[in-house]
């Protein structure tokens, strides 16, 4: 048994005989032609064009009844590739221009692009690179006879493994019967990312090599709530993840028969229930649910799917987040990311324990003017929507009351700029560290709210890493010491005292 970590893509539990989709990247020669052979050569790559587009509509279409139309832009996007000057009309102009064959020449031009897009500042468009890699290799395939190299001639297969794989490779994965995937590459904001959350298909990427560690014909788990690829399971494991998935999928069946019915208890407590939401693309999802709000808005992905980015960005994104939530309430989060997912798009220093170091809220602290654009940003949303704010991670009163000072500096500026917020936003922390927890009858006082982080409180209070293999055995929610953390945080006579204090 071989247990590997990636990024988790996409939630739930699938297995199953997996098949090793080894698609190597098309070779492509150079030769050259004659004057009269520009028109048939730029002919057949635009024949080839044709082809990929029927191709990629085809998908489109499959997906049709699974997908939103919010989702379904992914495909446009291919689409509106094929018919770009600078990919397909530059093709063109090498071949006329420097008497090259068709292949050498969009290969030529796909280079061209993507150095364009490894040049920008935005993390978004440098992503963007795989999109125009894929397209160009699908018509590559159809101009050297290859065809379009689908998922759906797999046979025999439950799960797929690839170095990489493309959004048709996603959409046609529903009709083939695809429980699930993993791949080498790929990123929790990536295209291939977000269809198969679209479509309920498990996955796991940026595993890095499993491409090569797995064989065809292994047995796969593919866990997509932790980010686990198991290669060849023992019994024991199999059995705790086949009632995992099961419990999984009889907890969905049953969430979705309650979906139009009122949460309340029955001795008539109403009970309001808000989602989790990472990306602006689930928000669709929460209201289908009927969603009371969006009680954690994580802005990390932001970042993860952009950069640093400046505050005008920060702002249209949450203000699509608010208008899409429709004016229910929305509790934002300050960036909360560890320093190993950091140095791909922000400064950060080497640390020997980056679980302990500088991240998400002493992160913010340290770099003032990065924190004060994602201030300044939330507080802008304030004056239009129904919205909170939240610091995660805090370990105590005076890194709280450094976070109140900023954002008071940040109310200050935009006074100076007449520029319109909340004044009265509330101001919560998100109680994931035990030091809090424990003196969470002084942090009371100083803020409007707490959110519970129980995973992160369980694991701090319990000096494990959940998702080690080697110790999570030790991870247990009822433990009494995270009991009485929680009993502490909740407990009737902290409320009642909390409540005195606060009158006075």
């Amino acid at each position: 048994m071989k247990v590997l970590k990636g990024i988790a893509s996409s939630e739930g539990i699938s297995y199953g005989v997996c098949y090793i989709l080894d698609r190597a990247k098309v070779a492509v020669g150079k030769y050259t032609i004659a004057q009269s052979e520009i028109e048939p050569e730029t002919e057949r790559l635009r024949k080839a064009v044709e082809k990929t587009a029927w191709f990629i509509q085809q998908s489109k279409n499959i997906s049709k009844d699974s997908l939103s139309e919010e989702n379904s832009f992914i495909f446009d996007i291919y689409l509106m590739l094929l018919k770009d000057t600078m990919l397909i009309g530059e093709a063109e102009k090498l071949i006329a221009e420097k008497l090259i064959n068709a292949e050498y020449a969009l290969e030529t031009a796909c280079n061209g692009l993507v150095e364009r897009f490894n040049m920008s500042e935005n993390g978004y468009l440098r992503e963007r690179k795989t999109d125009v890699i894929n397209v160009v290799q699908k018509v590559l395939r159809f101009m050297t006879g290859g065809g379009p190299d689908s998922i759906l001639k797999i046979e025999d297969a439950e799960i797929i493994i690839a170095h990489d794989l493309t959004p048709a490779d996603t959409s046609h994965m529903k009709k083939n019967n695809i429980r699930g995937f993993a791949t080498d590459l790929g990123s929790k904001t990536a295209h291939t990312s977000i269809l198969a959350r679209s479509l309920g298909i498990p996955a796991v990427v940026g595993l890095v090599d499993i491409a090569k560690i797995a064989q065809t014909g292994d047995f796969i788990i593919i866990d997509g709530f932790e980010g686990l690829v198991i290669i060849n399971p023992n019994d024991e494991t199999l059995e705790s993840y086949k009632l995992k998935g099961s419990r999984y999928t009889d907890y969905v069946c049953e969430l979705g028969q309650m979906r139009g019915e009122s949460s309340v208890t029955r001795d008539g407590c109403t009970i309001k229930l808000f989602s989790n939401v990472e990306m602006n693309d689930e928000l669709e999802k929460a209201n289908e649910y009927k969603s009371d709000g969006v009680g954690l808005y994580r802005t990390e992905y932001i970042y993860m799917q952009h950069g640093d980015v400046d505050e005008d960005t920060q702002f249209n994104i949450l203000k699509e987040a608010a208008e899409l939530n429709y004016g229910r309430p929305l509790t934002i989060r300050t960036f909360d990311l560890g320093s190993d997912k950091l140095s791909k798009y922000m400064p950060h220093p080497k640390e020997h324990n980056p679980a302990m170091g500088l991240r998400a809220i002493r992160y913010s602290l340290k770099y003032q003017e990065f924190f004060m654009k994602q201030l300044r940003a939330v507080l802008r949303v304030s004056a239009i929507a129904n919205v909170k704010l939240m610091f995660p991670m805090i370990s105590g009163l005076e890194e709280l009351r450094d976070c109140k000072t900023a954002l008071n500096d940040a109310k200050r500026q935009l006074r100076e700029e007449n520029m319109p917020f909340n004044e009265n936003i509330k101001v919560g922390v998100m109680m994931e560290l035990p030091s809090l927890a424990v003196i969470s009858e002084m942090a009371a006082l100083e803020v409007d709210f707490f959110s519970v982080g129980t995973n992160d409180l369980i694991q701090y209070a319990l000096g494990i890493d959940r998702n080690n293999e080697f110790v999570a055995y030790l991870y247990e929610p009822c433990h009494p010491a995270v009991r009485t953390l929680l009993k502490k945080n909740c407990s009737k006579r902290r409320q009642r005292w909390y409540r005195m204090y606060r009158m006075r």
